[in-house]
């Protein structure tokens, strides 16, 4: 577990603040203390911050007493820190609407596009719940839509000599095919990391980190308790559960020449045997027909070659050039 755990088994986010990575990922189960760490940090080392959510419905929630995110942290604490709702933001602020501002609540569905607007005073963007819950309704291009922010929140911090914003993602481990995950071209290693149980991942030009939050010991805690008892709602074992369903999946490395490509899509390239009737899943991945695997160009790719997903259902005449590449099928199709 290393330096991601406390002694008292949180989140350790100073150790994750000290490495000063401008796209940090933190994914688990709920309940771990993502958020509220997270927010206890901000507030502890005098930090403001920009509190992303995905939708505007969700922030509105936030926008009340009810709702406000800092509530568990001001009854543990006294903060008395209150959200006060401004031109489809959220203000959070010590005390009256006239205090000390602790954070500036904003909805991606709604500043994606904004240009001009000013946030060179933030440093850091909590944005909590970037995975989205089953049925909540998607975001166009809301992979672009989230680096669009990102950018008109960063400027041109870099050009002068200045640190780049930084950027904590805080999901609930509940989809592995998501924006994110697709739009990093993230998801293999994400599978890697899941099946060899590997907390952390650095890009190689560390600018962006994963933190997947396995055998978290307040997760384990938790596990015996009438509420979390029979709950198994994290990716870190579903995923896998639902990809290698039997023992009908065939994997095989198996020669390209005897193989037309068909189409690729994100990390994978679909081929058809020269001679037999059937496919093949491969890492290898072809320019000539590519579908990008987040927003329109999937639900096109989805469209345009539903019959695979038919014959992969029905026929079971695939082979896969590792486990990886079939969890990665299955997604794309939404079969995940």
């Amino acid at each position: 577990m290393g330096k991601i755990y406390t002694k008292d088994g949180w989140i350790n986010w100073d150790y994750i603040t000290d490495q000063k990575i401008p796209f940090v990922s933190v994914v688990g189960a709920r309940g771990t203390g993502k958020t509220y760490g997270l927010m206890k940090w901000m507030i502890e080392h005098k930090q403001k911050f920009l509190y992303l959510r995905r939708l505007k419905s969700q922030l509105d929630q936030c926008g009340k007493p009810e709702g406000n995110p800092f509530k568990k942290l001001n009854s543990d604490f006294g903060y008395n820190i209150n959200p006060y709702n401004s031109s489809g933001t959220v203000s959070f602020r010590y005390g009256d609407k006239d205090g000390e501002l602790a954070a500036v609540g904003v909805a991606l569905s709604v500043v994606a596009n904004l240009r001009g607007v000013d946030y060179s005073d933030f440093q850091y963007i909590v944005f909590d719940e970037f995975i989205a819950s089953d049925g909540e309704r998607p975001i166009k291009n809301e992979f672009y839509a989230f680096l669009n922010f990102y950018e008109t929140v960063n400027r041109n911090r870099e050009l002068s000599g200045a640190d780049p914003v930084y950027c904590y993602m805080l999901g609930n481990a509940n989809k592995l095919n998501n924006p994110y995950f697709t739009g990093w071209h993230f998801m293999r290693t994400a599978v890697k990391m899941i099946r060899g149980n590997q907390m952390v991942w650095r890009s190689p030009e560390n600018t962006r980190m994963v933190i997947m939050l396995f055998d978290s010991p307040i997760s384990q805690q938790k596990a015996d308790t009438a509420l979390y008892k029979n709950a198994n709602d994290d990716f870190m074992s579903m995923a896998l559960d639902n990809a290698f369903r039997t023992d009908e999946t065939k994997v095989k490395s198996e020669p390209l020449k005897e193989f037309i490509h068909i189409v690729s899509v994100g990390e994978i390239g679909i081929y058809k045997h020269k001679m037999e009737r059937r496919y093949y899943v491969s890492s290898t991945i072809s320019q000539d027909l590519y579908y990008e695997p987040f927003g329109i160009t999937l639900k096109m790719f989805q469209q345009d070659y539903y019959l695979l997903r038919v014959s992969y259902m029905t026929r079971k005449n695939f082979t896969f050039e590792n486990y990886e590449n079939e969890i990665l099928f299955r997604s794309y199709f939404d079969m995940i």
